[in-house]
């Protein structure tokens, strides 16, 4: 991770609050099996949260000092089953093979570690992965095609996997901002 990026999450997560989660995710909470999940670059844990209220065990990993502690902060006066945990999984994937019941992805564009996430699930056990298109590139953010996927790209990543749902469009959240975004539920068997 390039130090001016971590930077500026740092600083972000210090700042900011949890938010709401992602539509993708209360839409599928009810077929997610409960059980251990990994929340990948969690931030401030919106999406960990959120899980645990609907009865996972969450590992919530991010490299960011501030967002942990923020986090488990947070989760000390909800008192839920949420971990926060340090780590650059860009750097170190620090996380066993067939651990998890559910792995989150969300916001986060990293190739080269999808066959990571679906190794650390359980036969049986699902993927989350909701992130940017390049479609958003148009509206100013993000627009490095680096952290933007290409049409059908998640579909491809996830070949492997039984695809639940997918979909590829503008999402319109409550407060009416709209993102072009990909979404796939996955399962390993």
């Amino acid at each position: 991770m390039n130090t001016d990026r971590r930077r500026h999450w740092e600083e972000r997560h210090r700042e900011g609050a949890p938010g709401s989660p992602e539509p993708s995710l209360t839409e599928v909470l009810p077929l997610l099996p409960r059980g251990l999940a990994l929340d990948i670059a969690s931030g401030l844990g919106r999406h960990a949260i959120a899980l645990a209220e609907a009865g996972h065990k969450v590992i919530a990993a991010d490299y960011s000092a501030p967002a942990a502690l923020k986090l488990r902060n947070a989760n000390a006066e909800r008192r839920l089953a949420i971990y926060p945990v340090i780590a650059d999984i860009e750097e170190t994937f620090p996380f066993r093979a067939a651990s998890f019941d559910v792995v989150l992805n969300f916001t986060f564009l990293n190739r080269e570690l999808v066959p990571r996430l679906i190794g650390a699930l359980r036969q049986g056990g699902m993927l989350l992965f909701d992130t940017f298109l390049i479609d958003q590139a148009v509206t100013g953010h993000p627009n490095d095609p680096a952290f933007l996927l290409r049409r059908g790209e998640l579909r491809e990543m996830l070949s492997a996997m039984e695809l639940l749902r997918y979909r590829e469009g503008i999402v319109t959240y409550p407060s009416g901002n709209t993102a072009w975004r990909a979404m796939a539920l996955a399962r390993r068997s």
